[in-house]
């Protein structure tokens, strides 16, 4: 196939794409864009599409989204990225001057003439224009000749040459260099011998041009054995580019493999985000917590590790490379990993719950009414939704989440995942509700006791309850109270109010990480248990030393061993014990480290009667206090005027020394 015919098949292919249109089925209109870019080769944002069929998204199930792509005309292309530089940068034109000048080849374009001197002879080349460009005159012509010192040349051959200007150089004059005014190069290797670049300087009147093989020895003469960029050199020559460097050769640079990956196609991560009404009213109907996947769904899969590939410089040096670094995709209960351990898809309806570094699936166990007599006491290995409350003494345990429509009163409520209760806890000291992974929410907590490792947010009030949360604690409603009781939180609690005119007593603690504490419950046990251990085994072992030493005759050789065995097996308690030891110290000095950058906001009123720990500093309200943060600094408790700790933009630490006080 000649050059022409391929250009014109080409352009045939380019014409049909842009033409085509094509239909994508997909979860989101993101994926659908991402598909048919892939398919008509062409960036997301040129293609454009029309939405046949919107997706939606329920509990139980979901239907995709169905659109038709086409690819974006260039004239249409040119016209919306010009309104987009006349939004962003009020037509400057700076978007359109860089971005798009490599999206779109210009349409006009002069013609250009070139004029080269080789041993062989004198070369002309005329180049033609490009859409309403100007094309190259006689006068032109004779001008760059004159310029370039070349004289007696067949006029006709000349008109010729510009005539059919093919862009291919001519040889019009047999006439040779003149000595002493050829062109010239500089060679400047950079970048840790990475690249070299060359510098043409023009050759005087009738001089000599540079050709390829000129440079390209000029390189090696410069030790550049790898890289040599011969068509990049061809090409700035025929451009006539001088007095400005361009890439002579370049070097391979070594480009280390990428880490294998695991791709996720739900979420990871669950961020509650709560929608505050003018009257503080708190929305609790689209809290999005639970995502749903159907038989067959892609969940998860793995991108390989790809190897390293080695580079070299220009003078041949091998550059070494890193190989990517191989991870797993693991399988979670109710999921289906592929035979090559690529691909995680669901076996189950259900919920998808990820822990650590792996998905699984969890079937919804839904509960019409209350949690009583009728149903029992509930145990699932997954999430439960329950439409009415859970009666006294009866206990509700799940390996998910649980969401409650109503109340929790004296009674038991765990899980591992979220805990929301929408209406609120009625404990009468007796209820408990817990989870082991997740936030606890709720309307309001009374007489009750509440523990988790994340974050505990109630909207209305926390009145004589036990509460521990690992993250913070917030009370931040409508009237958002906390009255009696103890407050345990690791980084924060916050409240609109705190305490009462009554004075009951109200413990905030901030610091203690109930998951931390039980670790460090669980070592200090450990520790007594190996210490236990090792008191007997001494209290044996110095009884069978003073019998060795008594009478060394009647000891036995079996009883040597055992002797042996004894002093083999306290080094090894010992061993434990410290090691226990120093992880308990571990662990506690985390917590205070947690602690000490814990605070306390209370937005409008903190009464007497309550007291704050933070860290190790304790302070006790005696006087109603206003709108304060309260933080540790050089073991006292010290107050700031109140800013919102939910709102990032607030860097309270760095702004306290405005206005704070000592207490």
């Amino acid at each position: 196939m000649s050059l022409s015919e391929f250009l014109t098949e080409e352009l045939k292919e380019f014409d049909r794409k842009e033409k085509e249109q094509v239909e994508v089925i997909a979860d989101t209109i993101e994926e659908c864009l991402a598909i048919a870019s892939s398919h008509l080769g062409r960036k997301v944002h040129e293609i454009d599409y029309t939405v046949l069929k919107r997706g939606k998204k329920s509990l139980f199930f979901s239907e995709p989204y169905h659109i038709r792509a086409s690819i974006i005309p260039d004239d249409l292309l040119l016209d919306e990225l010009s309104l987009l530089d006349e939004h962003l940068t009020g037509g400057s034109g700076k978007l359109v001057s860089k971005d798009l000048k490599e999206l779109v080849t210009p349409k006009n374009k002069d013609g250009r003439v070139s004029v080269k001197i080789y041993r062989t002879g004198v070369f002309l080349t005329v180049y033609p224009p490009s859409g309403e460009g100007m094309e190259m005159s006689m006068a032109d012509v004779s001008k760059k000749l004159s310029f370039r010192g070349v004289a007696g040349v067949d006029q006709n051959l000349i008109n010729k040459v510009i005539k059919e200007k093919k862009g291919e150089p001519v040889l019009i004059s047999n006439q040779k260099p003149k000595a002493g005014n050829d062109s010239s190069c500089n060679v400047e290797i950079a970048q840790e011998n990475m690249r070299a670049f060359v510098t043409v300087f023009p050759a005087r009147p009738g001089g000599r041009d540079l050709e390829v093989s000129d440079i390209v020895a000029a390189l090696k003469g410069m030790g550049v054995a790898h890289g040599l960029k011969e068509d990049e050199i061809r090409k700035s020559l025929d451009e006539d580019i001088i007095n400005k460097p361009f890439i002579g050769a370049e070097g391979d640079f070594p480009v280390n493999g990428k880490n294998a990956e695991i791709k996720y196609y739900v979420r990871t991560e669950k961020k509650i985000n709560f929608k505050e009404d003018q009257s503080g009213r708190v929305d609790y109907k689209d809290l999005d917590m639970i995502e749903n996947v159907v038989v067959g769904q892609l969940l998860a899969e793995k991108l390989p590790a790809e190897k390293g590939k080695f580079g070299r410089n220009l003078f041949g040096m091998v550059l070494p490379a890193k190989d990517g670094v191989d991870t797993e995709l693991k399988q979670g209960k109710g999921t289906i990993l592929s035979e090559d351990k690529m691909r995680l898809t669901a076996e189950v309806n259900g919920q998808v719950l990820y822990a650590a570094g792996r998905l699984s699936v969890e079937t919804v166990y839904r509960i019409n009414g209350d949690v009583g007599v009728r149903t029992g006491n509930v145990t699932f290995l997954g999430s439960i939704i329950i439409t009415g409350n859970v009666e006294d003494n009866y206990s509700v345990k799940a390996a998910g989440n649980i969401e409650i429509y109503g109340t929790v009163q004296k009674a038991i409520v765990e899980a591992d995942g979220d805990i929301i209760v929408r209406q609120g806890v009625t404990g009468r000291e007796e209820a408990r509700v817990e989870s082991t992974g997740g936030n606890i929410v709720a309307k309001f907590i009374q007489n009750a006791t509440c523990i988790t490792e994340k974050d505990i947010i109630v909207q209305e009030g926390i009145l004589h309850s036990h509460l521990m949360a690992g993250g913070k604690i917030s009370c931040k409603g409508k009237r958002g109270q906390i009255v009696g009781g103890t407050i345990q939180a690791a980084q924060l609690i916050s409240a609109k109010i705190i305490g009462s005119q009554a004075n009951p007593q109200t413990d905030l603690i901030v610091g203690n990480n109930p998951k931390i504490l039980k670790q460090i419950q669980e070592y200090e046990e450990k520790r007594k248990e190996n210490q236990d251990k090792l008191d007997q085994l001494t209290k044996t072992m110095r009884t069978l030393k003073a019998r060795k030493e008594a009478d060394p005759a009647s000891f036995t050789a079996e009883q040597d061993a055992h002797l042996q065995k004894l002093e083999a097996g306290t080094k090894k308690l010992e061993k434990r014990i410290a090691e226990a030891g120093k992880d308990i110290q571990t662990l506690t000095e985390y917590m205070d480290e947690q602690a000490a950058s814990g605070r306390i906001s209370v937005e409008k009123t903190i009464f007497p009667g309550v007291t704050i720990r933070i860290r190790n500093a304790d302070f006790k309200l005696r006087h109603e206090t206003k709108a304060k943060t309260f933080y540790e600094e050089e073991s006292q408790v010290r107050s700031a005027p109140y800013e919102d700790p939910d709102e990032s933009k607030n860097d309270w630490r760095k702004k306290r020394g405005r206005g704070k006080s000592k207490n």
